[in-house]
C-alpha cells in the first residue's frame, strides 16, 4: 500500500478523511430529501422513529408516571444523539434551557409524553430550510455530484423505491436531456408546498 507520493500533496490518509467527510455530507443531504418528502404526510416521521422516541421515553420514565423531570429529559435526549454539552461550574446550561422553552413553557418541570412527541417530532422533520439546502441534496447524488439534473437510475440507486418514485413521477422532463429530470423546480414546488401546509395547519390551530 502507499501511504505517499510525490506527485501530490495529498496521502491515503488525507483521502480517506475527505471521502469520509463527503460519504457523512452526502447521506445527511439525503436524509434531508427523505425528511421533506415524508413531510408531505401527516408527521413526516415514520413509524419506526415514533416507536424509538416512545421506547425511550418511557425507559426513562422510572416511576412510570407518564412524564419526565428535567434531569431525566435531558438524559433522554442525549441517549437519543442530542448534543448536549455540559455548561461549567456556575454557568447556566443555555443549550437545555432553549429546549425548555420550547417543550415546557409552563416551566411546571416535567414534561409529559404528548410534549415530548411534539418536540421530537417538529426537531425531526425541521433538517430543510431552504430549496437551496434540497437541491444541493439532489446534485450530491449525481453522477460527480455536479450535474444540473438527476435520471431515474441515480434516484432508485440512493433512495427507497417508493420515494425515489415519489420524485420521478413529480420531477419535469428536461427537454433535450435523455433521462434528464429537472430536480430545481421539483424542490421549490416541494418546498412551497411544505411551507403551504405549515402555514394552514397554523392557521387552524390559532382559530381552533
Amino acid at each position: 500500500m502507499i501511504f505517499d507520493n510525490k506527485y501530490t500533496p495529498h496521502s491515503i490518509v488525507t483521502l480517506a478523511q475527505q471521502w469520509d467527510g463527503l460519504d457523512q455530507f452526502t447521506r445527511r443531504l439525503l436524509q434531508n430529501i427523505k425528511t421533506q418528502i415524508a413531510a408531505q404526510g401527516t408527521t413526516g416521521v415514520d413509524e419506526d422513529e415514533l416507536k424509538e422516541f416512545t421506547i425511550m421515553f418511557k425507559h426513562f420514565d422510572k416511576d412510570r408516571s407518564g412524564r419526565l423531570d428535567h434531569t431525566e429529559f435531558k438524559a433522554c435526549l442525549r441517549s437519543l444523539g442530542f448534543d448536549l454539552p455540559v455548561p461549567a461550574e456556575g454557568e447556566p446550561d443555555r443549550a437545555f434551557e432553549a429546549i425548555l422553552d420550547v417543550v415546557d413553557r409552563d416551566r411546571d418541570g416535567f414534561i409529559r409524553l404528548e410534549e415530548y412527541m411534539q418536540f421530537m417530532i417538529s426537531r425531526t422533520t425541521e433538517n430543510v430550510t431552504n430549496t437551496e439546502d434540497l437541491a444541493e441534496a439532489f446534485q450530491a447524488l449525481t453522477e460527480n455530484g455536479d450535474k444540473p439534473y438527476i435520471t431515474a437510475s441515480e434516484l432508485y440507486a440512493a433512495m427507497p423505491p417508493e420515494q425515489a418514485k415519489y420524485c420521478i413521477d413529480r420531477m419535469d422532463k428536461i427537454p433535450d436531456v435523455p433521462g434528464g429530470l429537472d430536480y430545481h423546480s421539483f424542490t421549490a414546488k416541494l418546498f412551497q408546498s411544505n411551507a403551504n401546509t405549515s402555514l394552514n395547519s397554523s392557521t387552524m390551530s390559532g382559530t381552533a
